[in-house]
């Protein structure tokens, strides 16, 4: 279990670096800025595409972030409740560490070796588990880091095209945006990571390890 947090944190390193740090570092350190004669150059419908570009990656973003951290958690919240309600109760031993929060610790029901009441699909449509007498309700502290991190990346999209568009415009409105412009290639890079790497990471663990790791 221990593992599987140091690899799981390992990507989030991972994924902030190589999505948000390094394209700032090549942009800024390379001093990669349109220069005047580009942005005379540049067409204000070609501005206009690469903004919307851009704009359209982080609502990408935004969407899977919301999809993956919010609804799916609603999702698996309801899921548990529904089969809580209606699963059939049968008797499991324990045989591995469970990763759950148990409000009746002091009776070691969970210990390796117990035999506990577990709810299973009736109709085996899902492989989910529920415990006997499990209660469910939201960890707010989970809620509150989730919109926390939302905001961060509502807020790091808007910062950098403030930002970038104070310092880098120099009255040429959005002709100083280019393809590799932080504005477009950080949500791209998000969308590469997360979509492609991750879930191919995932479907590998899942298959021969039984296990998944999430970004």
């Amino acid at each position: 279990m221990k593992f599987w947090n140091g690899f799981s944190i390992f990507w989030i390193i991972f994924l902030l670096f190589f999505t948000i740090g390094l394209p700032l570092i090549l942009h800024y350190a390379g001093n990669h800025h349109q220069s005047d004669y580009q942005m005379i150059n540049t067409s204000a419908s070609e501005a206009f595409v690469l903004l919307g570009l851009g704009t359209a990656l982080w609502f990408i973003v935004f969407i899977y972030y919301i999809k993956q951290f919010l609804i799916n958690l609603l999702l698996k919240k309801n899921g548990t409740i529904r089969l809580l309600e209606h699963g059939g109760k049968r008797k499991g031993t324990v045989s591995e560490e469970f990763d759950f929060a148990d409000l009746k610790s002091y009776q070691r029901r969970f210990d390796e070796g117990n035999t506990t009441g577990i709810m299973l699909d009736r109709e085996f449509k899902s492989t989910d588990i529920g415990i006997d007498e499990q209660g469910v309700k939201w960890n707010t502290k989970t809620i509150v880091l989730i919109v926390i991190g939302l905001l961060l990346l509502i807020g790091l999209a808007a910062g950098i095209l403030v930002y970038t568009y104070i310092n880098e415009s120099r009255g040429y409105g959005w002709r100083y945006l280019y393809f590799w412009h932080p504005y477009i290639i950080i949500p791209g890079s998000f969308i590469l990571y997360s979509f492609f790497l991750f879930d191919i990471t995932n479907g590998f663990f899942s298959k021969y390890l039984g296990t998944s790791v999430k970004p």
